[in-house]
C-alpha cells in the first residue's frame, strides 16, 4: 500500500505535519489549538454554516473557515491573530444579535457553548436597538424541548439525522432571517436516537423535556455506567442530585458507542422514579396482587415449583429471564432452573425468529463472534454489504465510526480496507441474492405503479395537449390577416 502523503503547515508559528485532505481545523487540534465554532463535529459532516472558525490565512484576501479550509503544503495559519479575532469577534455579534437574554432559565446553562464563548468573543452591550426576532417553538415530541429563538441554525441536529440516524426528520427551511430548523409538516422527531439532538446543540434551543427545570449541571454528581439495555456495552454517565438520577449521557469510546446514545438508555432511567414502580414483593391471591413480606413471597415461589414439579416434572419448569439482568443474575437464574431438572430457559422475550436454534440442534446456539473488534466488525459487513449492492440507500448502511464522511449526501466513494478480514462466503452470497429477491421485487412493484401512473399521465396530458392546440390555433388565427 502506498504511504499517505503528509503536508507541511505553521499554525500559529508551531509546524505541523496532517495527512492529505485534512483541513485548517486538524492541524489545529493536532496542535492542541482551540479555535471556536459552533456547527464542526467531528463526527458530522463539514457544513461550515456559523462562520465563527475564521482564521488568518497568508495571501488569502480574507478571514477563511477553518473547518472548510483544506491544508496545503507550506501554508501559514495564524488562529488568534488581530485579524481573525476582528472577525470572530464580528460573527458573535450577529450571532447574539437575536439571541434572548435568557441565561437564568435556560437548561443549557453552564455546559452552553454560545455562553462560554460569548465571554471571550462578546461585547459588554450590544449596538442592536431594533426588535428581536422571535422564532415559535415546535411540538418534537415527548424527549426534546425546544426554545427556537435561541437556534443559530449550525445544522448540526439536521446533518446528525442524515448521516447517523438514517431519518431526515429535521430540515432546514425559508431563506435569510427567515430561516428556521422544522420538522416536515409538523411531525413529530420519532428516531430510537433522537436525544443525540439534545447533546450536539451547542445552545439551549433543544433540551431535555424530561429534564426541563430540574437541576442545573454543576449540581449534578457524575458516574460512569454501562447501557443495561443493549448487548453491545454503550458508556454512559449517569448525573445524579441528592440520591436520585436526573439524567443519562453518552461517554465517548470510540471502540464501542462513540459519543453516542439510544434513547432507551438515555431516558430509561424515568423508570427509577415513577410512580408505578414495584418496590415491595406481591403475590397474587383470590385473583389480586397483594404485597407481602421477602419471605412469605420466597416461601409462596418455593411451595408453587414444587407443586409444578411434583404434578409435571422437571420439563414442566421454564424460566424466562430479562436480557437487562446482570451476568451474575442470568447466572443464577440458569443455575436454579437446572437444578429443577429442567433446561427451558431463555431470554429472548421479543424474538419471533427461531430458525438459527436448527443449528444447534434446537437449542439457542452460541453468539456468532466474527474474531473482531466492533468496529472491525462493522467495517466488514459494511464492505461486503457495499459489493452485493452499490445501490443502496446511504442510511441503510453500517456506519465506520472511525471515519467522518465528509461530503454530504454521497456515499463515501472510499471503501474501508477489507483485505485482511471479510464475512464467511456463505454469509456475503446469502446477503447477494436477498438483495437481488429485494430488488426484483421493488422493480415488479414500481413497474405497475409506473403502469397505472403513466396510464393516467397520458390521458391526461392527451386532453391537455389538444386544449392547448384549439386555444393555439384560435390564438394564432385572430392575429394573422385574413
Amino acid at each position: 500500500m502506498s504511504e499517505t502523503k503528509m503536508l507541511n503547515l505553521e499554525v500559529d508559528g508551531q509546524a505541523v505535519a496532517v495527512a492529505n485532505g485534512s483541513t485548517v481545523l486538524d492541524a489545529a487540534h493536532k496542535l492542541d489549538i482551540y479555535v471556536p465554532h459552533f456547527c464542526w463535529h467531528k463526527k458530522l459532516t463539514i457544513a461550515a454554516n456559523c462562520r465563527m472558525c475564521l482564521v488568518q490565512v497568508e495571501k488569502a484576501p480574507k478571514p477563511l473557515p477553518a473547518c472548510a479550509t483544506p491544508a496545503s503544503e507550506g501554508m501559514k495559519v495564524w488562529t488568534h491573530s488581530d485579524p481573525a479575532v476582528i472577525a470572530q469577534k464580528g460573527v458573535m455579534e450577529f450571532l447574539l444579535i437575536n439571541h434572548p437574554l435568557d441565561c437564568p432559565i435556560c437548561d443549557q446553562g453552564g455546559e452552553c457553548q454560545l455562553q462560554d464563548l460569548a465571554v471571550g468573543y462578546g461585547a459588554s452591550s450590544s449596538r442592536y436597538t431594533e426588535a428581536k426576532r422571535v422564532v415559535f417553538n415546535k411540538n418534537l415530541g415527548p424527549l426534546i424541548a425546544t426554545d427556537m429563538t435561541r437556534c443559530i441554525h449550525c445544522t448540526r441536529c439536521v446533518r446528525f439525522g442524515q448521516e447517523i440516524a438514517g431519518v431526515m426528520e429535521l430540515g432546514l427551511a425559508h431563506r435569510g432571517e427567515h430561516v428556521e430548523i422544522l420538522t416536515f409538516v409538523g411531525n413529530t422527531v420519532d428516531s430510537e436516537l433522537s436525544g443525540n439532538m439534545i447533546d450536539l446543540c451547542p445552545v439551549g434551543a433543544l433540551t431535555s423535556k424530561p429534564f426541563r427545570y430540574l437541576a442545573r449541571t454543576w449540581e449534578l454528581a457524575r458516574r460512569r455506567s454501562i447501557a443495561p439495555h443493549d448487548g453491545l456495552g454503550s458508556n454512559l454517565i449517569v448525573q445524579v442530585k441528592n440520591d436520585r438520577v436526573m439524567r443519562v449521557v453518552p461517554q465517548e469510546n470510540e471502540a464501542i458507542n462513540d459519543c453516542w446514545l439510544s434513547d432507551r438508555d438515555r431516558f430509561s432511567y424515568e423508570g427509577l422514579n415513577a410512580e408505578s414502580r414495584l418496590l415491595k414483593p406481591m403475590v397474587k391471591r383470590e385473583g389480586a396482587w397483594r404485597e407481602t413480606d421477602w419471605q412469605t413471597a420466597l416461601e409462596y415461589v418455593v411451595s408453587g415449583l414444587q407443586r409444578v414439579r411434583e404434578q409435571h416434572g422437571g420439563a414442566g419448569v421454564g424460566t424466562i429471564a430479562s436480557p437487562h439482568s446482570t451476568l451474575e443474575e442470568l447466572y443464577l437464574a440458569q443455575k436454579l432452573t437446572r437444578g429443577l431438572g429442567s433446561d427451558n430457559i431463555d431470554f429472548r422475550l421479543r424474538q419471533s425468529d427461531f430458525t438459527a436454534d436448527a443449528v444447534s440442534g434446537g437449542k439457542p446456539g452460541p453468539i456468532p463472534w466474527l474474531g473482531m473488534s466492533i468496529a472491525e466488525s462493522r467495517t466488514s459487513c459494511w464492505s461486503c454489504l457495499r459489493v452485493s449492492h452499490e445501490h443502496w440507500p446511504r442510511s441503510s448502511l453500517p456506519r465506520q465510526p472511525s471515519q467522518a464522511c465528509r461530503r454530504p449526501r454521497r456515499l463515501r466513494e472510499s471503501r474501508p480496507p477489507t483485505s485482511r478480514r471479510q464475512l464467511p462466503r456463505a454469509w456475503r452470497e446469502r446477503t447477494a441474492r436477498m438483495a437481488k429477491a429485494l430488488t426484483k421485487a421493488v422493480a415488479k412493484v414500481a413497474a405497475k405503479v409506473a403502469a397505472k401512473v403513466s396510464a393516467k399521465a397520458f390521458s391526461s396530458a392527451t386532453s391537455r395537449s389538444s386544449i392547448r392546440k384549439r386555444r393555439s390555433c384560435t390564438h394564432w388565427r385572430s392575429r394573422w390577416p385574413s
